[in-house]
């Protein structure tokens, strides 16, 4: 019986080994595998040799050898879905950066990653860092300065589109979409001055329409008493009258019965 016991045990340790050795061999491939470096954009197959800075100054008009006009706009719907990426992970890293409490100095250049790697992206240090600041501005202050932020992306946001080509749309739309979508709907739910008194006039000149008349209820019919003749009212003056017959007739009934009287005497 212990000897049965103790096979079991030992079977259970040389299982557990193995199981650790196998678990320690997964672990040095998946190290392995992190080390291999990302994939990165070839610039020629994409922009045709342009990268980082030159790519900008192409799209902002400077010119470039063996290129014109019509070949940079082609590359303009392309750069239009770089220049976002870049803009947004410029705003994410200063609305972290201000959640932590730091100030990190910014950088013009960035790599970008894209669904087939990374491609250098490069703007001006005067945009890069002014939204940058817009994040770290919306993640130290209160609520209220939202809207500051959001002006002050939309300014940024026209004179970077506009410097390179892009179609104007506002930047706090891509970078703050729930902020932007808020207050839009409190626009929608709050009536101006003017649409309040515009509605408040229209409700005195129409007026209300009458409501109808009630549906005659449903009754049974009612059988009324036949009418009495009318019955002569009786005013103080024919009072009067009656009384003075009366009196009347009474005073010629006593002289009568005096005269009888008289007459049975003698």
């Amino acid at each position: 019986m212990n000897t049965i016991l103790l096979l079991l045990i030992f079977t259970g340790l040389v299982g557990m080994l193995l199981v650790i050795f196998f678990m320690l061999d997964r672990l040095n491939d998946l190290h392995r595998h992190a080390d291999i470096p990302r994939c990165q954009i070839d610039p020629a197959g994409v922009f045709g040799g342009l990268s980082g800075k030159n790519l900008w100054d192409a799209l902002i008009g400077i010119p470039m050898p063996g290129w014109d006009q019509k070949k940079i706009a082609s590359l303009r719907p392309r750069y239009e879905l770089v220049l976002q990426k870049h803009l947004e992970l410029l705003f994410e890293d200063g609305k972290l950066d201000g959640r932590e409490g730091l100030s990190m100095p910014v950088k013009c250049d960035r790599k970008v990653p894209t669904l087939r790697g990374e491609i250098e992206s490069w703007i001006p240090h005067e945009f890069a860092s002014g939204v940058y600041r817009a994040g770290y501005a919306l993640a130290t202050s209160a609520d209220g300065d939202a809207e500051l932020v959001r002006r002050q992306l939309d300014m940024l946001g026209q004179a970077i589109f506009s410097a390179t080509g892009l179609p104007p749309h506002p930047l706090s739309s891509i970078l703050m979409p729930q902020i932007e979508r808020d207050s839009g709907n409190e626009d929608e739910e709050a009536p101006s001055g003017d649409e309040a008194a515009t509605e408040a006039e229209a409700g005195t000149d129409h007026a209300q329409p009458a409501l109808p008349a009630p549906d005659a209820p449903d009754t049974l019919p009612v059988d009324m008493p036949a009418a009495q003749e009318p019955v002569a009212q009786v005013t103080d003056d024919t009072a009067t009258a009656v009384e003075a017959d009366t009196t009347t007739s009474d005073s010629k009934d006593a002289g009568k019965r005096q005269e009888v009287a008289a007459s049975g005497s003698a």
